[in-house]
C-alpha cells in the first residue's frame, strides 16, 4: 500500500531490486493515472505485505509504475 501525503492509499505490487542493509530501491506497480504528479513530491510511505514500512522518494513515475529509492523504518519510527 502506498500512502500519499493527502491520506490517500494506493494498492500496489512492489519489486525491490536492491536491498542493502536498510536501504531499498525498485519499482511500485500501481495505477497512478488519476493522481496529480505533485502528490509524488517529498517522502512517501509504502507498507509491505509483511507490515514493514519503507519511506521512499520517487525517482521516476508513469501511469503504471513508480521507480523508488528509500529505507526501511525502524519499528518505533513506523509506529509514530
Amino acid at each position: 500500500m502506498l500512502l500519499l501525503r493527502d491520506g490517500r492509499r494506493i494498492p500496489l505490487n512492489y519489486q525491490f531490486a536492491a536491498d542493502y542493509d536498510d536501504q531499498r530501491a525498485g519499482y511500485l506497480f500501481c495505477d497512478t493515472a488519476t493522481v496529480d504528479p505533485a502528490a509524488f513530491l517529498g517522502r512517501l510511505y509504502v507498507v509491505c505485505d509483511d507490515g514493514t514500512s519503507v519511506i521512499v522518494a520517487i525517482t521516476h513515475h508513469s501511469d503504471r509504475y513508480l521507480a523508488v529509492a528509500g529505507r526501511v523504518l525502524a519499528q518505533e519510527d513506523a509506529a509514530a
